[in-house]
C-alpha cells in the first residue's frame, strides 16, 4: 500500500472525532465490538483505527479512560456474541465458506485450545487470527460459559486500553526521557523491543 494510505483513509473519521468529541466513546465501542467478532474481525482494520483514535487521547482531545471503558464493554460483548454463535451452530461452523477455505485456521485453533484450555480465550484476544476464530471455537467445543466469561472480560479489560494507549504511553515515556542521556534512551528502546518480540514469539508458539 502507498505511504500515508491509512492516514488518508482515517483522516475524515479523526477530523469528525475532533469536532464532535462526544462521538468518540460510542465509536470506540463499535470498533472494539466489531474487532472482537469472529470472522468479521479478519476483514476490518479496526485495530489501526483504534490506535489512531488513541493518539487523539494522547493529545488531550478525548479522555483515554472513557474510551477504555467503552472499548472494554464493546470487546467483551463481541466475544460473547461469537461464543454464543459457536454454541448454537456447533461443528457446523467448520463447513462455513470462510473456514472451509481456511482449514488450517480451525486446526490451529484446536491445537491452541488443547495446549492452553480456557486460557486460550484470554490469549487469543491479542492475536488477530485468534480473535477471528477462538471465541467461536470455544462455544462450538463446549467451553463452559463461566470460565469463558472470566477469560473474556479479563482479556477485554487488558486489550482495549492496550489498543488505545500506545500513543499516550509514548508521550509519557518521551517526557520522562527528555533529559536522559543517549545511552539511557538506547537501553530503554532496546528493552522495549526485546519485550515486544518475546511476547509476540511466545503467543505464536
Amino acid at each position: 500500500m502507498p505511504d500515508g494510505f491509512f492516514e488518508q483513509l482515517f483522516a475524515p473519521i479523526l477530523d469528525l472525532v475532533r469536532e464532535h468529541r462526544q462521538w468518540a466513546p460510542p465509536l470506540v465501542f463499535v470498533l472494539c465490538f466489531v474487532e472482537s467478532l469472529a470472522i468479521v474481525s479478519a476483514f476490518l482494520p479496526a485495530t489501526l483505527l483504534l490506535l489512531a483514535i488513541g493518539s487523539l487521547a494522547a493529545a488531550g482531545v478525548v479522555s483515554l479512560l472513557e474510551l477504555a471503558v467503552w472499548g472494554t464493554i464493546g470487546s467483551g460483548l463481541g466475544y460473547w456474541v461469537s461464543f454464543e454463535a459457536g454454541r448454537r451452530y456447533g461443528s457446523r461452523i467448520e463447513s462455513l465458506g470462510f473456514f472451509a477455505r481456511r482449514p488450517e485456521w480451525i486446526e490451529r485453533g484446536h491445537r491452541f485450545f488443547e495446549r492452553w484450555g480456557s486460557v486460550a480465550v484470554l490469549l487469543s484476544r491479542f492475536i488477530p487470527i485468534g480473535r477471528a476464530v477462538i471465541p467461536l471455537l470455544a462455544g462450538a467445543m463446549g467451553n463452559r460459559r463461566a470460565s469463558f466469561q472470566v477469560a473474556n472480560w479479563l482479556s477485554a479489560v487488558l486489550w482495549a486500553p492496550l489498543m488505545l494507549a500506545p500513543a499516550s504511553i509514548g508521550v509519557a515515556l518521551a517526557d520522562q526521557l527528555k533529559d536522559a542521556s543517549p545511552q539511557t534512551r538506547a537501553i530503554v528502546l532496546i528493552a522495549i523491543v526485546v519485550v515486544v518480540v518475546a511476547a509476540v514469539r511466545g503467543l505464536r508458539r
